[in-house]
């Protein structure tokens, strides 16, 4: 009985273990103010590690930086003038998640922005649940391709999380989490349409 119990317990220790997120993963930003420099940014770098591109336009510019081995990205959006307009974190391929910052043109900061309020369903949580479930996320930078998108939606009047990945017919499988449980609400096949 004692082996049983601990055998139980071992179980369970090694499955919580391997669905903990290694939060080296999650970038991170601050809410200091920035220039870029625009001669110097290319548009896109890629190496070992880290792959940046910069999108440059009359009405400002972007800068996004993935990193090889996260599920998330780093955005940051500038005014003509080079200085920050605002900048965060968001899933490769979908929303954002966590605080974002805010900056008015002469670069004060105007608004920190908690972007997952009223979901208790954390984005860890997202990330357990498409491993759980063997729905692959993408790491890093892909140049082109479909690839599973993870985004925060209002379903009836509830937050919630909408997962959409390629499934082996070649159509999309939508997932919809309540944001407050992450109980499955909605799970259906969309035909894939490519733009």
């Amino acid at each position: 009985m004692n082996k049983i119990i601990v055998l139980m317990w071992l179980s369970m220790f090694i499955q919580c273990q391997s669905q903990k997120i290694d939060k080296s993963m999650v970038p991170t930003v601050d809410n200091k103010f920035e220039i870029i420099n625009t001669e110097e940014a290319k548009r896109i770098i890629i190496n070992d590690n880290k792959t940046t591109t910069f999108v440059s336009a009359k009405i400002g510019s972007s800068y996004t930086e993935y990193h090889k081995n996260s599920y998330f990205m780093i955005i940051k959006n500038y005014y003509p003038s080079r200085n920050i307009k605002n900048k965060g974190i968001a899933f490769n391929e979908g929303s954002p998640i966590g605080i974002w910052y805010y900056f008015d043109e002469s670069g004060k900061l105007t608004k920190e922005e908690n972007t997952d309020e009223g979901y208790s369903f954390t984005p860890e949580k997202v990330i357990i649940y498409c491993e759980k479930n063997k729905i692959e996320l993408p790491k890093g930078y892909h140049d082109s391709g479909f690839y599973t998108r993870i985004r925060k939606d209002v379903l009836n009047g509830k937050k919630v999380w909408v997962i959409e990945y390629l499934i082996p017919d070649g159509d999309i499988q939508k997932v919809v989490l309540d944001g407050q449980s992450g109980t499955e609400l909605e799970k259906k096949v969309v035909p894939f349409v490519s733009s």
